[in-house]
């Protein structure tokens, strides 16, 4: 009686256990991941953490995301596409500067509701400037891939988009980084003030 009352929860755990394709797992996992840093930040977390938010052992996380930083990159990864998604669903090329600076506002707004992510993509970024780090090539990838798309759609209506992409980007990244050291600081107001000399400066 004791023996088949302990088996029971065991059995009916494995029978309420999903079969999923490795890319629907994966999908859920990195959900999982992103809910758990939103709510407890990603200090301290590990892929035993990881994988108990996801419902999964550690050896069956580690089936899909081998390390905590493939885990936490694929996460960004995944951030990016639906910042895209949300920001931009058109990929057309701004043709104004009222229009580009819109859609930069649209971004440092969704930033701004995000700490959690961006604190993560901030300490990640730094520490993948070691050539070494799991993490390393998805930075570099990524910061060529935000500078092309702002130079391409972004800025495509201005004289010189690789030099605003630059400028833009590097402002963005500083004052996310003071943002998150200073909750004083409005990170959308500041974007505001810079926006209005950037823009009108850029209309001569």
């Amino acid at each position: 009686m004791t023996s088949a009352s302990q088996g029971t929860p065991s059995t009916k755990g494995r029978g309420r256990r999903r079969r999923l394709l490795p890319e629907q797992r994966r999908a859920e996992i990195i959900d999982a991941a992103t809910n758990l840093i939103a709510t407890s930040g990603y200090a301290g977390q590990s892929l035993a953490r990881f994988a108990a938010a996801c419902g999964m052992t550690k050896p069956g996380l580690m089936h899909y995301f081998p390390t905590t930083a493939s885990l936490l990159t694929a996460l960004l990864e995944h951030r990016d596409e639906i910042d895209v998604q949300a920001t931009a669903p058109q990929f057309e090329p701004v043709t104004d500067a009222a229009t580009a600076r819109e859609f930069l506002s649209r971004l440092v707004r969704r930033n701004a509701c995000q700490p959690r992510i961006v604190q993560l993509y901030t300490v990640l970024s730094a520490e993948a400037l070691d050539p070494q780090h799991p993490a390393h090539d998805y930075f570099v990838e990524r910061l060529a891939n935000s500078r092309a798309g702002f130079e391409e759609y972004v800025f495509a209506w201005h004289r010189d988009p690789a030099r605003c992409a630059v400028q833009v980007l590097a402002f963005l990244d500083g004052l996310q980084i003071n943002w998150l050291r200073d909750q004083s600081i409005d990170l959308v107001a500041e974007w505001e003030e810079f926006a209005e000399r950037f823009f009108a400066d850029s209309a001569l």
